[in-house]
């Protein structure tokens, strides 16, 4: 098979217990057990935290001695933390899709996913039809069911209590099963934004509170690029269109993976596609410098103008390039970046018809968070994972911004501890007022021991974010790199 994105030999990776100490690989080893225990607690719970903690991300990234090509590849596994009456019950399940199932059986790789191909020849990867959904990205409870979302590939529900997998995602009748990795819920009016993305188009789905299409619009798009987050505000949707541009035909042709087939032309730019939330009218089209945007952190209305927070790279090397940083995690090796993620702003004036570009952070961040009663609407902080050092590619310290007057709070887990995205849990019974600096709540972050090669979660305390934990949640084993969570609070 002449083919680049062929999958990885397993036997080139090492093993979780002959990892070096301090090594975050662990992160990259898969975890094939599922669990359900009561986890041991340090430290105290708080009294109103009372909910459950989602986390979505890859658990399984090698079968029959191949291996994912990709850090950010590999089958899903939803993690659920219980906090209730003073405990933790922690369990985790794969996300029963269609390729795991079916692989699952035949006890060997089957289908392609978007780093790595099928190893069984170009005709079973031409035009990327084998290509199947692994719901490894990002999660959300809504109207009664976890929703497992992938890149593109079909969605898929299952059950908020025992995690199983009830199948494809059927939003509403009529509706696709496909879309972007990331949506948005509209705290104030309940709505939920989603984006799908059709190589020449963009569908735009509008639910309300009770699940019920609002509406849907479909647009022409101006670029086919890969598009992996986006912004909602009040009034607009904005898609952020880097110029991470798909080299069609060799993928088509089954000769390398899609995201092998992206190539980063910076000199072309970013260009921003305005839409309105409510209405038809004529797409803005604004161009500004190139900028890779993995995750938006929020979007609200200024006056005139639209305020969008995000992190932005100058050049995507951890993903994108000859050895890209993300590769190299999966042979066991460590990597630097190039460039880091920056804090950064677009301030948008749709009367004047321009974007400006603000850099507000230039260590390495990821994983931005907003409160999310705070969604699509103003805000005072955003939340972010950081690393040690600019070009360090995994993160160790959760940061608290003040995205007004640029001040943080921060934590560091310290060397050799790896944290992930961390999710806001609002205070029950508080009136997060628009402008207000104070934002009580927690974040709650998966934390990576490579010393211990085992995992917990930290909770914290946000207007105490620098003086650490207040509760750590053991749990017996590793956990490999998770995306995204999203806490779903109990209802007093």
């Amino acid at each position: 098979m002449s083919a680049t994105s062929l999958p990885l030999r397993s036997d080139l990776f090492p093993a979780l217990e002959s990892q070096e100490p301090g090594s975050p690989l662990g992160l990259a080893t898969s975890l094939p057990q599922e669990h359900t225990y009561d986890a041991v607690i340090e430290g105290t719970l708080p009294r109103d935290l009372r909910g459950t903690l989602y986390r979505n991300g890859p658990g399984l990234f090698e079968r029959a001695g191949r291996r994912k090509r990709n850090l950010l590849d590999g089958d899903g596994m939803i993690q659920a933390f219980r906090v209730q009456d003073g405990g933790v019950q922690f369990k985790n399940r794969f996300i029963r899709t269609r390729k795991y199932t079916d692989e699952e059986a035949a006890g060997r790789y089957l289908y392609a996913t978007w780093t790595t191909l099928a190893h069984r020849g170009l005709r079973a990867n031409f035009l990327g039809k084998s290509i199947y959904s692994q719901a490894a990205v990002s999660v959300i409870a809504k109207h009664g069911r976890l929703c497992a979302f992938d890149d593109g590939p079909e969605a898929y529900a299952l059950d908020p209590e025992t995690l199983d997998t009830l199948g494809p995602l059927v939003l509403a009748e009529g509706l696709p099963t496909t879309f972007a990795a990331h949506s948005f819920i509209d705290h104030k009016n309940g709505e939920w934004i989603l984006l799908r993305g059709l190589g020449l188009f963009f569908d735009i789905i509008t639910l309300d509170h009770a699940g019920h299409l609002v509406r849907r619009r479909r647009i022409r798009s101006p670029r086919v690029v890969y598009t992996h987050d986006f912004f909602v505000s009040d009034r607009h949707i904005i898609l952020n269109l880097h110029p991470a541009k798909v080299s069609v035909l060799p993928f088509a042709l089954g000769s390398c993976s899609f995201a092998d087939a992206l190539r980063w032309r910076p000199n072309q730019g970013n260009l921003l596609v305005v839409l309105d939330r409510d209405g038809n009218a004529k797409p803005i089209h604004l161009a500004t410098e190139a900028s890779w945007m993995w995750h938006s952190l929020n979007a609200y209305e200024n006056g005139n103008d639209i305020i969008a927070d995000f992190v932005g790279y100058r050049t995507p090397s951890h993903m994108l390039g000859a050895r890209p940083a993300f590769h190299a995690f999966m042979l066991g090796q460590q990597a630097k970046l190039d460039t880091p993620g920056e804090i950064r702003r677009y301030i948008i004036n749709l009367n004047r018809r321009t974007v400006a570009q603000e850099v507000l952070a230039t260590e390495n961040y990821e994983f931005p968070v907003a409160n999310p009663h705070k969604r699509c609407h103003r805000h005072r902080f955003g939340y972010f994972a950081r690393s040690r050092a600019p070009r360090d590619v995994l993160w160790s310290s959760v940061i608290r911004m003040d995205m007004d007057t640029g001040k943080t709070w921060s934590y560091d887990f310290g060397e050799d501890l790896y944290c992930g995205e961390p999710v806001f849990a609002p205070k029950p019974g508080f009136y997060y007022s628009p402008d207000a600096d104070n934002e009580p709540g927690w974040l709650l972050t998966e934390v990576y021991d490579s010393r211990a090669k085992k995992s917990f979660l930290a909770i914290l305390d946000v207007d105490r974010l620098q003086n650490g934990p207040i509760a750590i949640v053991h749990l017996q084993h590793h956990v490999p790199l998770s995306f995204h969570g999203y806490w779903h609070a109990e209802r007093y």
